[in-house]
């Protein structure tokens, strides 16, 4: 019996719609509502520096004279894309690595294997810190959410390779394999149900992963700095003693933002993935 799922059920519920909501306002904000910005919220004095919030400036300026309602979606914008690209880099790197691991002979597990306890010990974040101030004037927002990707995919290549080494051992599995059937058809037919759920956990927990990196590594000014993200918006707040002047909300809105969509995407995921549950346990009894 195949899995049923009807997503308007779960589109009902108030544990996940707040969060949806939250999380499309939050998208539109950052992608679209940036495209119809006339001018290029990074420049300097362009308002009045320092100002608070208001009906004029609903976010505040900077000590810059930056408006924080400008910057905020663009550096928002920015830290999502390399997120996203790192996410994407890395569960692809992941999946191929992981999977050929467990589907293959004896040389090429043990190769592969190597090349993932490897990637595994790299300290991520120094690496990272190196390469991004060693190449900063080369780097752009896509080449940082790639090389991110390219770095952060030994654990989940390794959570991988033990799940279908696993699977490789049930019964059902040795019967679809008896039986005749190819091996992209077992893939699709017993592996894939077993790991979607890890494949959506996978892919946020490396979203969630890139943005703490990219907000570290920026905090210590290794990143392309004229370049607005979240953590290049913290790391100008904290270089110009925005607490220590008053300046509140230059550091805590972009705090807020990364937070609020950080969560939202967690609580969406969380929800999703108890109703895939359930509906499972349903449907199989």
């Amino acid at each position: 019996m195949a899995y049923v799922y009807r997503f308007k059920e779960l589109a009902l519920k108030p544990r996940f719609l707040v969060p949806l909501i939250i999380f499309i306002s939050l998208l539109i904000y950052a992608f679209v509502y940036t495209a119809t910005i006339p001018i290029n919220p990074g420049r300097w004095f362009y308002v009045p520096p320092a100002q608070p919030p208001s009906p004029s400036y609903p976010f505040g300026t900077t000590s810059m004279g930056q408006d924080l309602f400008l910057l905020v979606p663009t550096a928002l914008r920015n830290t999502i894309i390399i997120s996203f690209v790192a996410a994407v880099i890395s569960v692809l790197i992941a999946w191929s690595i992981g999977s050929i691991a467990a589907l293959s002979s004896t040389i090429a597990r043990s190769a592969l294997l190597t090349l993932t306890d490897i990637i595994c010990v790299l300290p991520g974040l120094p690496l990272l810190m190196v390469i991004f101030y060693t190449w900063r004037d080369y780097l752009t927002i896509p080449i940082i959410g790639i090389i991110m990707g390219l770095i952060g995919w030994g654990f989940p290549a390794r959570a991988i390779y033990a799940m279908l080494s696993s699977l490789r051992q049930r019964t059902f599995v040795y019967t679809s394999y008896f039986s005749g059937l190819a091996m992209y058809k077992i893939v699709i037919k017993d592996f894939i149900p077993y790991l979607l759920r890890y494949l959506m956990i996978n892919l946020v927990g490396t979203m969630t992963w890139a943005i703490g990196n990219e907000v570290t590594v920026s905090i210590f000014g290794a990143m392309k700095m004229e370049e607005a993200t979240i953590g290049t918006a913290i790391h100008w707040a904290m270089y110009y003693q925005a607490i220590l002047l008053g300046v509140w909300w230059w550091l805590a809105i972009p705090v807020a933002f990364v937070v609020l969509f950080v969560l939202s995407l967690y609580i969406l995921m969380i929800e999703v993935d108890k109703y895939i549950f359930a509906r499972a346990r349903v449907t199989w009894g």
